[in-house]
């Protein structure tokens, strides 16, 4: 039997999932072999209410031939985005991430 991601997705050992974010209540998710899945089911919760949340926007990175690095920092800077979750396969070109923009304080 195959496994399958939230999405529904295939994994395969061949395009290992990666997840990068800056949220601090979702870095646990980023070093996933570190922990067990029963320890994670409340982040991926958090995670689903994150997602859900009327604040929350995404859209589709391509990081052909650029580094994940450099992909994410000019997204960042595009999109002036305050936080940010992606998760894609290892050897994907485009991903999608869900985030949300800085708060811009007026006077």
């Amino acid at each position: 039997m195959v496994p399958f991601d939230q999405k529904g997705i295939t994994m395969s050992f061949m395009n290992p999932r990666v997840i990068k974010t800056n949220i601090k209540a979702f870095k646990e998710l980023e070093n996933q072999s570190d922990s067990g899945f029963g320890r994670r089911i409340p982040v991926y919760k958090q995670l689903k209410e994150w997602r859900s949340d009327s604040r929350t926007r995404s859209t589709y990175i391509s990081q052909k031939r650029k580094s994940l690095a450099t992909a994410l920092r000019e997204f960042k800077d595009l999109y002036e985005v305050d936080e940010f979750f992606a998760e894609f396969g290892k050897n994907d070109d485009t991903f999608e991430v869900f985030y949300r923009k800085k708060i811009s304080g007026g006077s």
